[in-house]
């Protein structure tokens, strides 16, 4: 299975077909995000994936209907580092779905009480989010401190306030500028797609200019030099949350997505048998790899009772010591991890992301485009997982962040369980 390429009037199209599938995945992905947007632009391409919906919709006021009538969905999300819209549909209904991607490429021509209404329905989204309060912005702040990554995805109320149609327009001009941005198609479809998305790219008057974005981080003094320290937000529940940073261009991918997946993936994972199954102080766990070209960092979050603070962080150091000297059941992760691509072929949208980020937005300057994605765990062993695990779970790598009453935190015995990770 191979990855075909091509570029027809500066757009590059990236495309896996499978003929065995009834449908398709096109999605256009944009190098954009908090991570490159300024202070007095913070939130901006969030909006602009919003306004794009609204400003289709002026071309067809029945959109959501005509869609639902061939059978096509368009999603759309926004990423520290890229904007994604997908349109997802069965293989008849193809050049249905490419007429409403290339509608993403046109001017905005919102008037100022369509753009009103955008901006309140993306402040809505903020409001509810209540993304301010939560220990992962916390956590967030503190692990990307001054870097590209520290930004809000959201942005903020007044400095949507101050984004004009005009502002939006040149916003949408640096997304178009050439080779930042691209388009993969995965599932099944034809020659005679190829030649669709062909016929619509040459239509395009894109900008000539070329703006050079790398998904490298511009590290902090922190990163790789972390003290103990037991960061705490004042709240009525209790949260706990750490992360590793890790050295992204130390280590296959393959070996972090194993160490990641023995620590995280399933019920076979040591997170749940040891934190769940085997000590039940938690029911679950939310846990994240957030990856740039250069560095990255593997964080969980649990909620836990006031009392079993301490016991919590002990059992998790426990884990991860473990890890380091190979008490984990490598075969089965690794089986599990190959089965989930599997099943990930089957399903055009999972494998169309997963092709897109992996090849062209994690390793956007990778001298070998193809679909490695899925070959990656060929020559990982057991050791070199052990081995990343000493590595990263170090107290020179930890982030701390709880949130709780203070008064019931005691940071002195934390830490000195925390100095456990470097025996």
């Amino acid at each position: 299975m191979q990855e075909t390429s091509y570029s027809f009037n500066g757009v590059n199209i990236y495309a896996l077909p499978n003929p065995n599938l009834r449908s398709f995945c096109l999605s256009l992905y944009i190098r954009a995000g908090s991570f490159y947007e300024t202070d007095k632009n913070n939130g901006i391409g969030h909006l602009f994936e919003h306004v794009v919906f609204r400003n289709i919709k002026r071309k067809h006021p029945n959109f959501y209907e005509e869609s639902a009538l061939h059978g096509v969905d368009l999603q759309a999300r926004t990423y520290k580092e890229f904007i994604q819209f997908e349109l997802n549909g069965p293989s008849a209904e193809f050049e249905f779905a490419a007429d409403i991607l290339f509608n993403i490429f046109d001017e905005i021509e919102l008037d100022r009480t369509e753009l009103d209404k955008e901006k309140k329905r993306v402040k809505a989204e903020i409001r509810e989010g209540d993304e301010r309060s939560s220990i992962y912005y916390f956590f967030n702040q503190l692990v990307w401190k001054g870097t590209e990554a520290e930004k809000s995805v959201l942005g903020y109320c007044r400095i949507l306030d101050s984004v004009s149609v005009k502002k939006l327009n040149e916003y949408r001009k640096e997304c178009f500028s050439k080779n930042n941005f691209f388009i993969y198609i995965t599932g099944n479809f034809s020659d005679k797609d190829i030649e669709i998305l062909k016929i619509k790219t040459e239509t395009l008057d894109l900008p000539q200019n070329e703006i050079k974005r790398s998904n490298t981080v511009t590290l902090n003094n922190d990163f790789f030099n972390r003290r103990i320290k037991i960061n705490i937000k004042n709240d009525t529940w209790y949260y706990i949350s750490a992360g590793f940073d890790f050295d992204n261009t130390k280590y296959p991918q393959g070996v972090i997505d194993i160490l990641y997946g023995v620590l995280f993936n399933c019920d076979k994972a040591l997170m749940y048998k040891y934190l769940s199954e085997d000590n039940p102080v938690i029911y679950s766990y939310d846990s994240t790899q957030e990856q740039y070209d250069n560095v990255g960092n593997i964080y969980f979050k649990f909620e836990v009772d006031k009392t079993c603070i301490e016991e919590a962080i002990a059992v998790v150091v426990e884990m991860l010591n473990d890890v380091k000297v190979g008490k984990f059941n490598f075969e089965a992760t690794l089986c599990s991890e190959k089965y989930h691509i599997e099943t990930e072929l089957d399903s055009p949208s999972d494998l169309n992301w997963s092709l897109a980020y992996y090849n062209h937005i994690l390793k956007a300057n990778s001298d070998d485009p193809c679909d490695k994605l899925h070959t990656r765990f060929e020559s990982v062993t057991k050791e070199q997982v052990a081995e990343a695990a000493k590595d990263i779970f170090c107290t020179k790598n930890l982030t701390v962040a709880i949130k709780g009453k203070k008064k019931n935190i005691k940071t002195e015995n934390i830490e000195e369980i925390l100095k456990k990770l470097d025996c």
